[in-house]
């Protein structure tokens, strides 16, 4: 045994965990503790003394612990024998997957199926006594391969039972579930929380990176042909809504800009929708020639006062030359027309019996009235 020896962790590695491979000491040995580590003296199955960052003479008044667990005496360089082991207190990342397959039931189609999943998770050791109690009593040999056997066996086979229970709670479909990673892998990470914290380890992040599907089974290979078939049709139905949607709204605004453009019309030449209408109903009844709509003419008649002067000058024209027609006479035989003041008709002969009509009232009259005998208009 030297009489003075160097502590410190001599090579630099993933290993979140080193024992130094030394195990007798004496006191007044120093100890190197990096940034970003803590070292850990231990015995008998008990983590003692924990050292920060720093350079340490070890004397019996800064190991109290180990002292009184192998009494070592006060005063002068004493020999003892220990464990050393460094802890890396900076965040740590690891790869893990599922050894096995996860089996369950398919929550959307009810078809059982079996599947893997791998990923990343992100750590730090925050209680160095709590890790390496659990560990130290299982594994005799700290190396990088025994320290993840050990968190497959005692965390990670707790991933498949928890990707279970969320499959089912939240029934996602496995024809679904890579598009639901990012929340998939939080709520894994929640459950994981409380058995990380049980070997002093604070889980900062967990990624589920990759589900394995079963390709090679020819029931999800059918359920999965469904599904798409369902998923394609689907969006067809959504398209189809929205172009029909679009279609509507594009009609609808067609109709907007084209009583904008009216209205703007109307605006620019000096009248209003009202008095448009109104002009319409005029020509409407200008056009009516038959003699017994008088009436209704009167009604027309009565509408062009409340127009506007353009409008209710159009109709007035419309009007009269509406009545110039119907002061023309008709053969009672052949059903000619005929100029006003015909005595015989010149296509069949028969002889005619003039009547005549107030332009004002629509009155008939004597074919040789002057003046109206109703309203008192002359008769020209």
């Amino acid at each position: 045994m030297a009489l003075f020896e160097v502590i410190k962790k001599e090579k630099d590695d993933d290993n979140f965990i080193w024992r130094y491979p030394n195990t007798k000491f004496n006191t007044s040995s120093q100890l190197i503790v990096h940034e970003g580590q803590e070292a850990i003296f231990f015995s008998n199955g008990k983590a003692l003394d924990l050292f920060g960052p720093g350079k340490y003479t070890l004397e019996t008044n800064n190991i109290p612990l180990l002292r009184k667990v192998i009494e070592i005496p006060t005063g002068g360089k004493s020999p003892f024998q220990c464990e050393v082991y460094f802890v890396d207190k900076v965040e740590k990342s690891m790869r893990w997957g599922t050894k096995s397959r996860l089996e369950f039931l398919e929550p959307k189609y009810q078809f059982p199926i079996s599947i893997g999943a791998c990923g990343e998770m992100r750590f730090i050791i925050e209680d160095s006594r709590k890790i390496l109690l659990k560990l130290v009593g299982v594994k005799k040999q700290l190396d990088s391969e025994n320290i993840d056997d050990f968190f497959e066996s005692q965390i990670l086979m707790k991933v498949k039972n928890y990707m279970a229970q969320i499959i089912t709670e939240e029934k996602i479909s496995i024809f679904e579930i890579d598009q639901q990673l990012e929340k998939f892998s939080e709520e894994l990470k929640k459950k994981l929380e409380a058995d990380f914290q049980e070997f002093g380890i604070k889980l900062n992040k967990f990624f589920v990176t990759t589900i394995a599907k079963p390709e090679d089974d020819k029931r999800y290979l059918e359920f999965k042909e469904l599904y798409f078939k369902q998923s394609v049709a689907l969006a067809e139905a959504e398209l189809k809504q929205k172009l029909e949607l679009i279609e509507e709204d594009t009609k609808a605004k067609k109709v907007v800009m084209s009583s904008q453009a009216e209205a703007t019309k109307r605006s620019q030449e000096g009248y209003t929708y009202q008095e448009e209408k109104a002009y319409q109903i005029g020509q409407k009844v200008a056009e009516n020639q038959a003699v017994g709509q008088f009436t209704n003419v009167g009604v027309g008649l009565g509408m062009i006062s409340g127009m506007g002067g353009t409008i209710s000058n159009q109709v007035s024209k419309e009007v009269t030359g509406a009545f110039a027609t119907l002061n023309n006479v008709v053969c009672p035989n052949c059903h000619k027309e005929l100029e006003k003041d015909t005595a015989f008709c010149k296509y069949c002969g028969t002889k005619i019996v003039t009547e005549k009509y107030c332009g004002k009232c629509g009155a008939s009259l004597s074919a040789d009235a002057a003046f109206c005998s109703h309203c008192g208009e002359r008769i020209g």
